[in-house]
């Protein structure tokens, strides 16, 4: 844990993180199985070419890697502070989240993001601490 947390926090860390990778194995268990169910459902009673497994199969990867990229960037920006220093006049400046849309190796997404504007040098920039 590099001194950051405790023996304890750092077990209780491992344990959170045990729970939810076992929660989201289950979770992706039902989701395969619904999904395969409809994708039958879609293809009636024929043989399907594996393509056509495949590549619906895939489609929903990428909505489900979307959904995450988006979720997970939002999580970032509202957790951000509220203030930072501008880094042309090191000035206070109000960081504000903005929503947009961004392309992702799998599509568009809609993702919050922290952006500091100085009224000082009108420098526009992304919250220091998103930099790292």
């Amino acid at each position: 844990m590099g001194g950051r947390f405790s023996v304890l926090e750092g077990n209780r860390m491992d344990a959170k993180s045990t729970l939810l990778k076992e929660r989201l194995e289950s979770l992706l268990k039902q989701a395969a199985a619904v999904a395969s169910q409809l994708q039958g459902i879609e293809q009636g009673s024929g043989t399907p070419h594996y393509d056509e497994i495949e590549l619906p199969a895939h489609e929903l990867g990428q909505r489900l890697s979307r959904m995450i990229q988006s979720d997970r960037a939002t999580e970032i920006a509202i957790a951000e502070k509220t203030q930072t220093a501008c880094p042309d006049c090191s000035r206070p400046c109000r960081v504000e989240v903005q929503h947009r849309t961004a392309n992702s190796m799998d599509g568009p997404i809609e993702i919050a993001e922290s952006i500091a504007k100085c009224r000082h040098s009108q420098a526009v920039f992304f919250s220091l601490s998103v930099l790292r």
